[in-house]
């Protein structure tokens, strides 16, 4: 039956129920409503369209904001994708920081932008109406230490791949620099037009911010900022040091704490188990701040018993080394931490495909596992994943997932040919491309990344088992911010979680660890009050601080330099594989020269077969007007036929 007002669309894809727009969950199945709101990047409605819906499906909440009504339903998509759309599928990688493309708003040249979860109230109320999200400018001179140089150490890892897509101006311009949950997001692109930005515009906004900032970093905020206005720091990984090392002696002021719990179950429809987890222990894992903590999760894949044997060997491998790892060590550097579980991973791999080789397994038959990995100590994060396990992260009013699929799916995207929610519906958009142990080390490209942790948080990891049929999306607020709140255990909350993947899912075997970071302030946190002369050091270790893992995730085309310093702005190519299970994806959106040259050998093909028959239609004709009995013809001709059989 027609209803007089909009409503919301069930997500699950077996139900798909018209429910109330403030409805929690389905009134049929049951499943939590998934609300996801969109950002338009550019105003196409007046003011009489809001509160209506646009192409039937979008509430138009503002003059850029939008509810999607139909999450379970494809977006829109045009068959070609514009030029300055290209850069944020490009840009893919850096999601969440930037966001990403939904769909377009049919009949318009407007685009619509995901950012995950948006900061709103259970009932679907955004917090704040007229801006989706929060400006870090409103949000600064409120803002702890910790989370003023957060930001900045965030905008600066993203100076180098916005520059080589040409949209660095969008760093420059205060009111597209939001704040969600921990993480900076950009609200949409800005593209640099009459010249290319440089580092001494980024200090000049920078000041502005400086005289606002936390007493305790004022002065180390102002110096940097002011020698990144005068060129003395030229080089982005400069900053990058020295925000990092502010960073490390600020958080001296608050104890991290973190707990870890890890379940893995075969599921309902499965007789084995190749997922495996780290650690995976009757009781709660406690790690004081003062060691580090690991949790891993992997999804073996293989026939026989080899996910097993691929996902084990490979947990039992990283945990070996990773033990060794020094990270409470005052002198460790993020960059040498970042190589050596790159060096790892890759050994890890090499067992796998080694074993592989020596037993003499082919294609479906090597054995392998994706890999999601956390290894956190104080307020350093760092995350390494192959395949398409995944993390996310969970804050009291965010959930982000900070893990690209390594699938076909999302290399289409990197290439800049489709946007994602498209690329789901190709044929195999699921294939992987790569995972630990199917190629040798050097067809291998782990991803890592490093986070600062600034507040109380979550991380999730788990196997597609869970992931699958967005749900984590659906019950992250109420299974997992409960957690959060002290009203949930550890324990319960992933027993849960394993209930549902079962439940609702229960097509594969299911994994889930939760990793819960937890700051508690010290009582002589007052006394900390940093100098410049405390942190400069860093500017001659810079290559050491340097997360350039991330920069390694971008797909680019050569990029002029900024500053004539070719190492801070060149940006490598990732290397794109080819699936290893499944069949090839079918690309949509290919160079404009492939279309011309498949439609040129099609014609030639056709015009080919049409020679070809008309000469056959002439010999036969001259065959039967010109009989002969040459016997010596006939003596040449039969063996030929007779081979010709025989092949």
């Amino acid at each position: 039956m027609p209803y007089s007002e909009p409503r919301i669309q069930c997500s699950n894809h077996q139900c798909g129920a018209s429910n109330k727009l403030e409805a929690l969950v389905c009134h049929r199945c049951s499943t939590p409503i998934i609300r996801r709101y969109l950002w338009s990047n550019k105003i196409t409605i007046s003011d009489g369209q809001e509160q209506t819906l646009i192409n039937g499906r979008y509430l138009a909440l503002g003059p850029q904001i939008f509810l999607d009504t139909q999450p379970s339903s494809p977006p829109v998509t045009p068959e070609e994708v514009p030029q300055e759309i290209v850069a944020y599928l490009q840009l893919f990688p850096y999601y969440p920081h930037i966001p990403q493309v939904y769909g377009q708003l049919d009949g318009t040249d407007a685009w619509l932008l995901d950012y995950g979860t948006v900061p709103s109230s259970i009932p679907g109320k955004l917090d704040y109406p007229q801006q989706l999200l929060p400006k870090l400018k409103f949000l600064w001179s409120s803002a702890t230490a910790l989370q003023q140089l957060n930001w900045l150490w965030q905008l600066a890892k993203l100076w180098k791949p916005l520059f080589a897509k040409k949209v660095a101006s969008t760093l420059l311009n205060p009111d597209l620099i939001r704040v969600n949950g921990q993480l900076v997001q950009i609200l949409q692109l800005h593209p640099d037009q009459d010249h290319q930005p440089s580092l001494r515009e980024l200090g000049g906004l920078w000041s502005q911010w400086a005289e606002d900032a936390h007493p305790s970093i004022r002065e180390v905020l102002e110096q940097l900022a002011a020698r990144l206005k005068a060129g003395l720091i030229d080089q982005v990984s400069q900053a990058i040091a020295i925000l990092d090392q502010a960073a490390n002696q600020t958080r001296k002021a608050r104890k991290y704490s973190y707990q870890i719990y890890a379940l893995s179950d075969s599921g309902p429809s499965r007789s084995n188990n190749e997922d495996a987890a780290y650690p995976v222990h009757s009781q709660l894992d406690n790690i004081p701040s003062s060691e580090n903590s690991l949790a891993i999760v992997c999804d073996g894949v293989g026939g026989h018993d080899g996910g097993e044997i691929a996902s084990q060997e490979t947990i039992k491998y990283l945990r070996s080394k990773i033990s060794k790892l020094a990270l409470q060590d005052q002198n460790h550097r993020p960059g040498k931490v970042l190589g050596k579980l790159t060096k790892y991973i890759n050994g890890s791999n090499d067992i796998i495909s080694q074993r592989n080789d020596t037993e003499q397994r082919q294609e479906r038959q090597r054995m392998g596992t994706t890999l999601v990995m956390t290894l956190s100590c104080a307020h350093e994060m760092y995350i390494a994943h192959v395949g398409d396990s995944r993390i996310y992260w969970i804050t009291p009013n965010s959930c982000h997932q900070i893990t690209i699929d390594d699938d076909l799916a999302s290399r289409e995207v990197r290439l800049g040919y489709a946007v994602y929610r498209d690329s789901l519906q190709y044929p195999s958009a699921g294939a992987l491309i790569q995972a630990i142990g199917m190629r040798d080390s050097a067809a291998l490209h782990p991803n890592l990344q490093r986070y600062l942790i600034d507040g109380d948080c979550i991380f999730l990891l788990c196997t597609d088992g869970l992931s699958d049929f967005d749900r984590v999306e659906q019950n992250w607020r109420s299974k997992i911010l409960p957690v959060l709140d002290g009203n949930q255990d550890l324990p319960s909350a992933v027993k849960e979680l394993i209930s549902i993947a079962n439940q609702q899912n229960g097509h594969d075997n299911v994994t889930v660890a939760l990793v819960h970071c937890q700051l508690e302030p010290l009582a002589d946190a007052s006394q900390i009050k940093l100098a410049w002369s405390d942190v400069e050091f860093a500017i001659s270790e810079s290559s050491l601080w340097s997360d350039t893992n991330l920069t390694n995730a971008i797909v680019t085309d050569s990029t002029p330099t900024e500053e004539n310093s070719p190492a801070e702005t060149e940006i490598p190519e990732q290397p794109i594989g080819e699936p290893l299970i499944g069949e090839s994806l079918t690309v949509k959106r290919q160079p404009t020269w492939l279309k011309p040259l498949i439609l040129l050998l099609i014609v030639s093909l056709v015009a080919g077969l049409v020679t070809l028959f008309l000469v056959q239609q002439t010999i036969q004709k001259q065959d039967k007007s010109n009989p002969t009995t040459d016997t010596q013809e006939l003596e040449l001709t039969e063996p030929n036929q007779s081979d010709r059989s025989d092949q």
